[in-house]
């Protein structure tokens, strides 16, 4: 019986074979986009989820509540934390510190010297690290971390930095200032992680390399400077954060109701942005929305061609029931039909997915993995998959063609019309286009938000500003390099700072304006020379710019910190006494800015301060008129003069602008990709039933032609139909759009506004697609010779 079934299912596909070609691509490209977005969520879920102790392990974030009823979430925590835990709480298993820090290292000696400049691999460390994560040792143990100038390094970087050699007890030397001896080596991380370092440095080793940071300072609190917790037990968390107020209190003195430590899941760092996460939790619920919708087109698109193809073969169905087979023997003989296209319709997306997994790699900067992981979860997916789809996608057909009755269908059921039926198919057609206009609509938001946030004015002039780092401890040898650099012919100004004006790094803290008390509100410091405000293009309100110092003497505000002092004017805060207390120094404010945006497009403006303060500058920035092909050699060679020891490093500040969005580009292409694949597999279905409409009418064509229609006014006729369905789509889809659009945007402080015409746009480009899909099959028919299409049955 099943043999039987099997060959009349191949002779059906083989007969229907554009039916079948349609249902086939649609289900397999619907499969390899459900497929890539599984592979896709799954590693971002699966992040650091291997640790044997991830249950019970924590990082230690703190959130700032201030006066002014504003709350700032940090990530970062004082170096004296993870020490105190440890020792008071009982149920704190293990204790780590984690600095990250750029860093140079070099091999050898003077000018045979390897140097290589780590910008995200390097991180100083306690042995607690690798109690708590599972980083698998080849050689030493986590007790070499507890002891000065140690150092370990995973595979790769023994091979980057000593080949082929053996590395332990050889050593290497960090910001020129200390020798660090190789004291084990780490097997390479795998990809799942965010914990992404491949030297790691003693801990006792910071002190030497950075001695100006406040180590037992509670208040010196850096987001590059992390805490992470093994709890003894994971329901220990509770009384943990029960007993942080009183904590607070205890190091905070009276200012401990501002500093409420609490514990972050280890699982909840990879998602939660307002703690510097990868990629939001809601994003990855749209990919699986995204990936279930396109499972659900091309089932539809299934479900309406096999329901129309069931009217071809009503006559087929009545004889097999005259003949004695019964209603379920039909059902099963469709369900087989359909379950035979699915699996080979599944090996297809496999294909697919092998292909598209590395092209979309490359594009979209992710690392989703190309191999499908050989657990449990896999199989089980693609068996849920494989069900789900032969059961959405044939059921219904099965169930409405084995329900004919053999007299009606004997006699021709095809040439009537069911109006249920064709109630059933425009209903799944206009649930396509309204998925499809959804994914469109959202598409065009998220484009001209990525758009906006890279074209607004910032109040800052980004263009053509060279970016060069500075090296720690070389003050004495940078004002030679800044006139050296400034003699350029290129060069238009130089300036030394910690942090450029828009960045995502920041410092800051409370102010004392002349002899008030503390104000209750934040405020942002910007460590910078008197050249950053020509250099960045900063515009001076009031007052002017300081004086050449290597200390703070003067400083410069924006005008929303006079406007959260209570000032009337720009001019009432000139020459008046500003105490900063990130520092603890006080300074003459000789000028007022206008406003800049000193962070991301997230965030509104905030009142900000900038002075001078040179052992904190780590930055150059470099103005130039122009830009030709000797102009980075030319600074190269002026850099490398001062510091021979160090690795010259450059970047233009539009690139790391632009870098702040990156979450929004990947948003953006990931929701172009997918409306991309949702329009082309409703447009693939709607391919399918504007050829069985056609062929249902090629005798009316013939007539008409006949008669004296026109070809545009039998294509137009052919067309209407299906348009007008899109356009049912769009009216239902629009209120879905604009809320879903509405709820990306609440996350920016500065937004696009939602206008009528992105609507109208996103309207267009589905009519426009659709219309081009039924129009080629309905000017092929309307240019056929009538006495064909008369001719034909």
């Amino acid at each position: 019986m099943l043999k039987n079934y099997f060959k009349i299912t191949v002779r059906n596909l083989v007969k229907h074979r554009l039916y079948a070609g349609i249902n086939m691509a649609g289900l397999a490209i619907g499969m390899a986009g459900a497929i890539i977005i599984f592979q896709l969520v799954r590693y971002h879920l699966g992040t650091d989820r291997y640790h044997k102790n991830a249950d019970r392990t924590y990082r230690v974030v703190v959130d700032l509540h201030l006066e002014d009823g504003s709350v700032e979430k940090e990530k970062g925590s004082a170096y004296v934390l993870h020490e105190t835990l440890k020792k008071e709480f009982s149920y704190v298993e293990n204790s780590a510190y984690l600095a990250h820090k750029e860093l140079t290292f070099s091999l050898g000696q003077n000018g045979e010297a390897k140097k290589f400049l780590e910008k995200e691999n390097a991180a100083f460390t306690n042995s607690d690290f690798f109690k708590i994560f599972d980083f698998k040792w080849v050689t030493g143990n986590p007790s070499v971390l507890n002891a000065p100038n140690q150092v370990v390094l995973t595979e790769r970087y023994v091979r980057k930095y000593f080949g082929n050699s053996n590395p332990i007890g050889k050593y290497v030397k960090v910001n020129n200032q200390a020798n660090l001896m190789v004291a084990g080596i780490l097997k390479d991380y795998p990809e799942q992680t965010d914990f992404k370092k491949d030297i790691f440095i003693s801990i006792p080793t910071l002190k030497t390399v950075i001695p100006e940071y406040g180590y037992d300072d509670w208040g010196w609190i850096d987001s590059n400077r992390e805490t992470y917790v093994t709890l003894r037990s994971a329901s220990d968390r509770s009384a943990f954060e029960k007993q942080m107020p009183a904590f607070a209190k205890k190091y905070y003195g009276e200012n401990g109701a501002v500093f409420h430590y609490h514990l972050q899941e280890l699982s909840d760092v990879h998602f939660n942005v307002n703690y510097g996460g990868k990629i939001k939790y809601s994003t990855i619920a749209m990919l699986a929305s995204v990936g279930l919708l396109l499972i659900l087109i091309a089932c539809f698109n299934f479900i309406n061609l096999s329901t129309a193809q069931g009217f071809k073969r009503s006559k087929e169905v009545g004889i097999r029931k005259v003949l004695g087979i019964s209603k379920m023997q039909v059902f099963w003989l469709f369900i087989q039909e359909t379950a035979v296209m699915t699996i080979l319709s599944f090996l297809i997306s496999l294909i697919l997915s092998w292909i598209a997994i590395p092209l979309m790699n490359e594009w979209l900067g992710t690392a989703i993995p190309v191999n499908i992981p050989s657990d449990y979860k896999s199989p089980v997916f693609m068996a849920v998959l494989l069900a789900f789809v032969i059961a959405l996608a044939g059921v219904y057909p099965a169930l409405f063609v084995s329900g004919f009755s053999p007299l009606r269908a004997i006699k021709g059921l095809g040439q009537q019309r069911n109006r249920s039926f064709f109630t059933i198919r425009k209903s799944l057609v206009v649930v396509q286009f309204c998925i499809s206009f959804v994914l469109i609509a959202l598409s065009v938001v998220i484009i001209l938000q990525s758009g906006y946030l890279k074209n607004k004015d910032l109040g800052i002039d980004k263009e053509l500003v060279l970016h060069v780092n500075l090296p720690v401890n070389e003050q004495s040898r940078m004002t030679t390099l800044k006139n050296e650099i400034s003699r350029l012919k290129e060069v238009e100004n130089v300036s030394f700072f910690r942090t450029p004006p828009s960045s995502q790094s920041g410092y800051g803290g409370s102010i004392k304006f002349e002899n008030r008390e503390w104000e209750k509100f934040p405020t942002r410091s910007r460590i910078a020379d008197h050249n950053y405000v020509k250099t960045y293009g900063l515009k001076l309100i009031a007052g002017r710019n300081p004086v050449a110092s290597d200390t703070v003497r003067e400083v410069l505000v924006n005008r929303k910190l006079v406007k959260d002092l209570g000032l009337k004017s720009p001019q009432d805060a000139l020459n008046r006494r500003l105490l900063i207390g990130d520092i603890g120094k006080t300074g003459i404010i000789s000028g007022v800015l206008s406003d800049f945006n000193n962070t991301d497009l997230y965030s509104d403006i905030e009142p900000t301060v900038v002075y001078s303060f040179q052992k904190h500058y780590r930055t150059a920035g470099i103005k130039l008129q122009y830009l030709d092909r000797s102009t980075i050699q030319n600074i190269n060679t002026i850099w490398q003069k001062q510091f021979p020891d160090h690795v010259f490093e450059y970047g233009f500040y539009d690139e790391e602008i632009a870098r702040f969005y990156k979450r929004e580009e990947l948003a953006s292409s990931l929701t172009s990709l997918f409306a991309f694949l949702s329009v082309f597999l409703s447009c693939l279905g709607l391919f399918g039933l504007a050829v069985f409409s056609i062929e249902q009418r090629t005798r009316e064509i013939g007539i008409r032609k006949v008669l004296g229609a026109s070809v545009l006014g039998i294509t137009t006729l052919l067309s209407r139909d299906f348009l007008v369905l899109v356009l049912i789509a769009i009216i239902l889809a629009s209120p879905v759009a604009y809320y879903f659009m509405n709820r990306w945007l609440a996350d920016f402080a500065y937004r696009i506004h939602i206008h009528w015409w992105i609507f109208g746009l996103a309207g267009f480009i589905s009519v426009a697609i659709a219309a081009v899909t039924v129009s080629f099959h309905s000017i092929k028919a309307a240019l056929m010779n009538p006495v064909k299409s008369l001719k034909m049955e």
